[in-house]
């Protein structure tokens, strides 16, 4: 990037993604709310973000309308959201909140057409490191705002609520775990990044991004030396991966109690089982295309749940989520874009850019474990931007070298045509 017009749309691209986290902007809402809750200033703030990002997919409008196609099931996702919201008590909340996460997919559309994937770590380490140090500071110099009222005394730094902290950190982590680095201030400054973040995560006391995290960390490093090393073929390394996590669950089990007290949490996952069975229940009832997007947990059907548990809740999993608004349909979907991600990360780590090679897959696997506990999956939220640029940026159709477009190109003339021309200049980009 060498023209002005490069480094303004690089300033906002990055400042999407740090709004996005809501680092800072948390200290000037209510507390407790969230941008899409009725709060002005949050709701201002995404929107102009969102408006500075339009003008990227306008300069870049083939190039992202040749990923809409490539990526069909994202699309249908997004028209099956905006057409389950008719079906909800609360229309205008479920069109706000799709309309939302519609935004947030095209931004994670925009990084993948104006960046390369290297290009993305590098933008997102530095903003990553940035509220890493902010949040440390706010905790020592603001320790009210930093530090929750807890007995525990959990860390949030500049956001608004300790798991919002844990888990931006851990996508630090995986950052700076899959940053390339060439020199050896590069080195001494992603290792103290490295530190620094995962400090951040144990202080916060939040186990979901943790989990997740080594998680996404073992099976990385079981594919890289199985089936990258020792060429073990990838169905031998996935069948001999899970027969290891159902040993080891058979071993864990019979202790699960004494091991959730030792970190501090129950065997119900802190209330998590108890939704789950409820959210099962109303599942049942509307299975195929469920109660319309973000329209569930605004209806009176979920009034039962609430009185059951006691306080407003939310899904708790990505998986159950998708079901309980879009339905079976919308899973579905959801899982055929996610599996075509996955499907790219494998053939990124063989054949794509050498420094990146292990990023989408790393990513990924950390976004699904992620949403077994948590809900990201087509949610206006940070995760679900990236986890799009990853899908989208790991073709190596559109984004992989002359040999590989050579193999894998199959279309009519024009169409080959312009996407060599795209592929070209994204290659261009990558040597200057």
């Amino acid at each position: 990037m060498s023209t002005r017009r490069d480094y303004f749309d690089l300033f906002v691209l990055a400042n999407c993604v740090f709004v996005l986290t809501g680092a800072i902007t948390t200290l000037f809402m209510t507390p407790g709310a969230t941008p899409l809750e009725g709060n002005a200033f949050g709701q201002f703030t995404m929107g102009i973000t969102y408006l500075a990002v339009a003008p990227i997919l306008v300069k870049y409008n083939r190039e992202t309308l040749i990923l809409i196609r490539r990526n069909w099931s994202l699309a249908a996702i997004i028209l099956l959201a905006f057409v389950s919201c008719l079906g909800t008590e609360t229309p205008a909340f479920s069109f706000r909140r799709c309309f939302a996460t519609t935004c947030a997919t095209f931004f994670g559309v925009a990084l993948a057409v104006k960046l390369t994937l290297e290009q993305q770590l590098r933008l997102l380490s530095w903003l990553f490191r940035i509220i890493s140090i902010l949040s440390l500071a706010c905790v020592i110099l603001f320790p009210s705002y930093g530090i929750t009222d807890s007995l525990e005394q959990e860390w949030r730094g500049v956001f608004g609520f300790k798991n919002i902290l844990g888990v931006v950190m851990a996508m630090s982590v995986l950052v700076e775990w899959q940053l390339p680095t060439n020199t050896r201030w590069a080195k001494a400054l992603n290792r103290m990044a490295l530190l620094l973040s995962m400090y951040l995560i144990i202080r916060s006391d939040s186990i979901t991004p943790l989990v997740a995290l080594i998680g996404a960390f073992l099976l990385v490093q079981i594919y890289q030396f199985a089936t990258l090393r020792l060429g073990m073929p990838l169905y031998a390394t996935v069948v001999a991966t899970l027969f290891a996590v159902l040993l080891g669950f058979a071993l864990v089990v019979p202790k699960s109690e004494g091991l959730a007290a030792l970190v501090g949490r129950t065997t119900e996952l802190t209330g998590r089982t108890e939704i789950w069975r409820w959210v099962i229940i109303f599942i049942q009832e509307r299975p195929l295309l469920g109660y319309g997007y973000a329209g569930f947990w605004t209806e009176s059907a979920s009034a039962a749940i609430e009185r059951a548990i006691g306080q407003h809740m939310y899904s708790h999993n990505g998986y159950l989520d998708t079901i309980l608004t879009i339905g079976v349909v919308g899973l579905s979907l959801a899982v055929v874009f996610l599996g075509t991600g996955l499907k790219r990360a494998l053939d990124w780590s063989a054949k794509g850019d050498p420094g990146t090679r292990l990023w989408p897959l790393a990513f990924l696997l950390f976004f699904l474990l992620y949403n077994l506990t948590e809900c990201t999956i087509f949610m206006p939220d940070l995760q679900w931007s990236l986890c799009v640029a990853t899908v989208a940026g790991s073709d190596l159709t559109l984004f992989g070298s002359e040999a590989v477009l050579e193999d894998e190109l199959r279309m009519t003339t024009s169409e080959a045509v312009s996407e060599l021309r795209w592929s070209d200049k994204t290659l261009d980009g990558n040597t200057a």
